[in-house]
């Protein structure tokens, strides 16, 4: 198993470079010309200048993530970096201590991490099991906030802006001491955040492995989410089904795939080698407005 490798139309990972046949993704839906680049990212920078109390990130790398995300409307970025720097002052207790180092007992228990390979459209996989988490070990606070942090290291990468994410919950040994812990306030913030502050496609989302007591969780999810995520998720009953959409080659032997049952440690490892990162993400965003809410 430690030899075995899929089919080469499943990019890895940890691609970071952007190949000829994910530039025509870019081009064909996000209606992204190299050429003109320079000039969005000119036009949503002044707009970012010009906002009141908000001290913006200004890289390319940054913004660009932002106009990806947003088709190139300039407007609907500058609205999206502004929903952004917004989360930590809306949601202060989910942004505390929001950096990788401080959640390696989260990474301890290989709980959210993204499969080594890509499905065959380049979208990134991040698999969570939800139903192996102890909730004596961690809260639901914790666990929610290291999801979120995979989600924005993840949309670091230039392929994932253009491809997207597509998330795979297992909800396998799901349980009312599980349901109990949740607090409908914590799934607010990051059904939010996740939808409405970060630059990420969310291509497909699919829940196996789901009981009645899961049900109960969606029915309090459900509302928030908007028709367009609805309309992407998939339940699926048996691992045969959730084949149809991600090959056998790329999942872990535990959803019926060919690859090893363990965390992609490759990942684990970016994530923390970017822990300044996270804490340089402090200085940026409505200062002001977040001491008032802590």
């Amino acid at each position: 198993m430690e030899d075995y490798r899929p089919r080469e139309i499943f990019k890895p990972f940890s691609l970071d470079t952007i190949p000829e046949d994910i530039q025509r993704i870019a081009e064909l839906e996000l209606h992204e010309r190299v050429e003109e680049i320079p000039k969005c990212l000119d036009v949503l920078r002044g707009m970012l200048e010009r906002e009141e109390d908000l001290t913006p990130c200004l890289d390319d790398s940054f913004l660009l993530m932002f106009l990806r995300a947003r088709k190139f409307d300039c407007q609907a970025a500058f609205n999206l970096i502004k929903s952004y720097y917004m989360a930590p002052v809306t949601y202060p207790s989910m942004f505390k201590n929001f950096t990788p180092r401080s959640c390696m007992n989260v990474i301890n228990a290989s709980l959210h991490y993204f499969l080594p390979y890509r499905n065959v459209d380049g979208c990134a996989i991040l698999l969570s099991r939800f139903g192996q988490w102890d909730p004596r070990a961690l809260t639901c606070d914790e666990l929610l906030r290291f999801n979120i942090m995979c989600n924005e290291m993840a949309i670091k990468n230039p392929v994932t802006q253009i491809c997207g994410i597509t998330t795979i919950a297992d909800m396998k040994d799901f349980s009312w001491s599980h349901l109990l812990q949740i607090q409908i306030s914590d799934v607010r913030c990051f059904v939010n955040t996740l939808q409405d502050c970060l630059p990420i496609r969310h291509k497909t989302i699919h829940i196996i492995n789901h009981s009645s007591i899961f049900s109960v969780l969606f029915t309090l999810v459900k509302p928030l989410l908007t028709e367009k995520v609805k309309n992407r998720i998939y339940f699926h009953d048996d691992v045969s089904s959730l084949h149809k959409h991600i090959s056998q080659e790329i999942l872990p032997e535990s959803l019926g795939g060919r690859l090893a049952d363990a965390p992609n440690q490759d990942f684990y490892n970016s994530l923390l080698n970017n822990d300044e990162s996270f804490v340089a993400r402090r200085n940026f965003g409505y200062l002001s407005r977040r001491h008032l809410s802590i």
